[in-house]
């Protein structure tokens, strides 16, 4: 069970505890750290919050590059609208944080005068929605995470170079990794880096298009280290990417918003 969840400034959060909560050791799709708890775990975490600003995020939360794919950060809570209009229906409201403990971050897609388009991490996958630029910051992001499921390979670019080219564990036949265009939504840190997530684990906008629910959580799906090192280069996770524990301390690198591709 997991005692607490400390966050600092431009720091992902480091979970405190005696363990992840896992239902599946490692295989799992992440569930919720905060509010439902661990990756999938049961019963509900307190948290120990250090206030972020979004001019004290840092690397955290995206790259300085002016060009290229943006992200936006919430300022306060967000309303998420079907239309660029704000007498049109509501598709979701969004917490400044995530319940993860990570900044609300979301890729932009689009933007109209007043407003910007964005893809949100909900269900289902892919689904956009439009915020008031007002509530937003917006942030360029560099970089970018490549999952190619036929050679369960996985590939990461970080300013401008490979930071890594690995061989990965991906979902079962039963509950395969979703294919699509997903984001970085989550970094977080697990207290025991011998434990089932590994050193590192990144949280993504994708959910799993078999499980709505699985140990308490909601099907999200995470890219993340192991204490499995066999179950590299198999079918076998519940939609999750497994990495070798070299690259999980890689994925500490990987900001918020950045762009991830499973094909």
């Amino acid at each position: 069970m997991i005692q607490r969840l400390a966050i600092k400034l431009g720091r992902p959060p480091s979970l405190v505890g005696s363990a992840l909560a896992l239902g599946c050791a490692g295989a799992v799709v992440l569930g919720v750290l905060l509010g439902m708890a661990a990756f999938g775990g049961a019963g509900r975490s307190s948290a120990d919050r250090t206030a972020s600003t979004s001019s004290s995020l840092g690397s955290a939360v995206g790259g300085a590059a002016s060009d290229g794919p943006h992200i936006v950060v919430a300022k306060s809570e967000l309303v998420v609208r079907r239309a660029p209009d704000a007498a049109s229906p509501v598709v979701t409201q969004l917490a400044p944080e995530t319940r993860l403990g990570s900044t609300t971050v979301l890729f932009k897609v689009g933007q109209r005068p007043g407003w910007v388009e964005v893809q949100l991490p909900i269900r289902p996958n892919g689904s956009t929605g439009w915020v008031a630029a007002s509530a937003v910051t917006e942030k360029a992001v560099s970089g970018e995470i490549v999952v190619d499921l036929a050679t369960r390979k996985m590939r990461i670019q970080l300013g401008g170079r490979t930071v890594a080219d690995t061989t990965v564990g991906i979902g079962s036949p039963q509950n395969p990794t979703p294919t699509g265009k997903f984001y970085v939504t989550d970094r977080v840190r697990p207290s025991r880096p011998g434990g089932p997530y590994g050193a590192f684990a990144l949280g993504l906008s994708a959910h799993s298009e078999t499980l709505t629910e699985f140990g308490g959580g909601d099907g999200q799906v995470g890219i993340h280290g192991t204490n499995d090192p066999s179950s590299i280069g198999r079918n076998v996770t519940h939609g999750c990417v497994r990495v070798p524990a070299a690259v999980a301390e890689i994925l500490a690198n990987v900001p918020l918003g950045t762009p991830v591709v499973i094909r």
